[in-house]
C-alpha cells in the first residue's frame, strides 16, 4: 500500500519478498483477501497506508539491502559529470530480507487489527 493512494494494494510491490512468483504473490492474496474481509466485516470504505507507515517500511527495506552490491552503484543526473548538476543514488527498493521474516510481520498487523493503517 502507498499513503495517498486509499484502497491501492499491490500484490507484487518493490518492497514484497522476493522469490517464486507464485508462491510469493499467494501469500499476498492471502493476506489483502483477509484485509478486505476485515474491513467488509467492520464497515470500512477506505484502507490506506499511513505516511509514517509507508517511511518506516521503506527505511527496513533500505536496511536489509545496506552492503548488497546492487546498491553500491550511483546514477548521475547528466552523461558528462563535469556539467552535472548534482547526483542522485542508486536505491534498489526490494524487500531483502527472509520471506518467512516478511509473512511474519505482516501476520503481526492483522493479528493487531491491522492498527498501522489508516481505516474509515
Amino acid at each position: 500500500m502507498v499513503d495517498g493512494f486509499p484502497n491501492m494494494m499491490m500484490l507484487m510491490g518493490p518492497h514484497t519478498a522476493l522469490g517464486n512468483i507464485p508462491r510469493s504473490i499467494e501469500y499476498s492474496v492471502d493476506w489483502v483477501s483477509g484485509l478486505l474481509r476485515f474491513a467488509q466485516d467492520s464497515g470500512l470504505t477506505r484502507l490506506e497506508a499511513t505516511a509514517a507507515g509507508a517511511e518506516a517500511w521503506t527505511d527496513h527495506v533500505r536496511a536489509l539491502g545496506v552492503g548488497l552490491l546492487s546498491n553500491e552503484g550511483q546514477l548521475m543526473d547528466d552523461r558528462d559529470q563535469h556539467q552535472c548538476r548534482g547526483q542522485q543514488t542508486r536505491i534498489v527498493a526490494r524487500y531483502s530480507g527472509s520471506a518467512p521474516a516478511y509473512r511474519a510481520r505482516c501476520d503481526e498487523v492483522a493479528a493487531k487489527g491491522y492498527d498501522e493503517l489508516m481505516l474509515a
